[in-house]
């Protein structure tokens, strides 16, 4: 029988090791003051920055990290909602597609063809009301053409000058039936002459002017027209005389008034200067 012996057992002993390693920090649960980002994992900030204010905060922004976790949960809810609802309203209609055009290729096709329904409905309602449309917009012409004819759109200075030209029309026409009756009557020696061409054709009785024209620049407007206010309000509820968010920044001029804030050789492009024009109307 063999004897094997073995090697006897033997113990060393080592460094001590700290956790980690020799050049690694403790475990700490808070952050040194000095080279903080050293112990962190990237990107991150002290607690005491974190928690507490700092020169370079606004106070706003503690507002918003102390709410955060509500205004998570509300935003969270809400799309939740969101995306519930609209998988709710359109698995019908999916599952009714993927039953009736299964592959993509069919998909497409329903695609088009609903494209070619719609333009088919849209001609089919067009063709038949377009007649009745365009009727519309004669009456409607119509309506416009004899409101200008009538005055209806004159300003006051033309108005006023209709007038006078009318009443020198007039004026004109009976100095010629004066003079015309006169010399008649001189002629025949005879006063019954004179009478004959005064006599009143009622079929002939001409348009006697009307004392007020109704006009639509006699509509009251203006900012500052007492007819066009019906009832006062506290001054602090007043809007600005400038305040029109549809004009460009700086001097926004006056929309009431129709003033426009760009100068006159602007003032003639004004489509082109402007991010939504507003047109001088009532």
């Amino acid at each position: 029988m063999a004897v094997r012996l073995s090697q006897p057992l033997r113990f060393r002993a080592t460094g001590f090791l700290r956790a980690g390693g020799a050049d690694d920090a403790k475990p700490r649960w808070t952050l040194p003051e000095g080279d903080y980002h050293k112990y962190t994992y990237q990107p991150s900030i002290p607690d005491k920055h974190f928690n507490i204010g700092h020169w370079n905060y606004a106070p706003i922004t503690l507002w918003l990290r102390a709410r955060r976790p509500a205004m998570e949960r509300v935003l969270g809810d809400v799309w939740s909602t969101l995306k519930c609802t609209a998988t709710t309203a359109t698995a019908p209609v999916v599952a009714t597609v993927d039953a009736n055009l299964p592959g993509f290729g069919y998909k497409v096709l329903g695609v088009v063809g609903a494209l070619l329904g719609y333009n088919l409905f849209v001609m089919y309602v067009t063709n038949r009301t377009e007649a009745w449309m365009f009727l519309e917009k004669l009456r409607l012409y119509s309506v416009g053409d004899e409101l200008v004819h009538k005055g209806f759109f004159m300003s006051d200075a033309e108005d006023a000058d209709t007038r006078q030209e009318a009443c020198g029309h007039t004026a004109e026409r009976l100095e010629g039936l004066w003079a015309e009756a006169l010399a008649d009557a001189t002629q025949a020696r005879s006063f019954d002459r004179l009478c004959v061409h005064l006599e009143v054709d009622p079929s002939h009785l001409p348009a006697l002017p009307q004392p007020i024209s109704w006009r639509f620049s006699m509509m009251p407007y203006g900012r500052d027209d007492p007819d066009a206010k019906t009832f006062g309000f506290a001054a602090v509820d007043t809007p600005g005389s400038g305040n029109t968010p549809l004009l460009d920044l700086g001097s926004t001029g006056d929309y009431i008034d129709r003033q426009d804030n760009k100068s006159n050789p602007i003032r003639k492009g004004r489509h082109m200067y402007t991010a939504a024009y507003l047109p001088p109307t009532k």
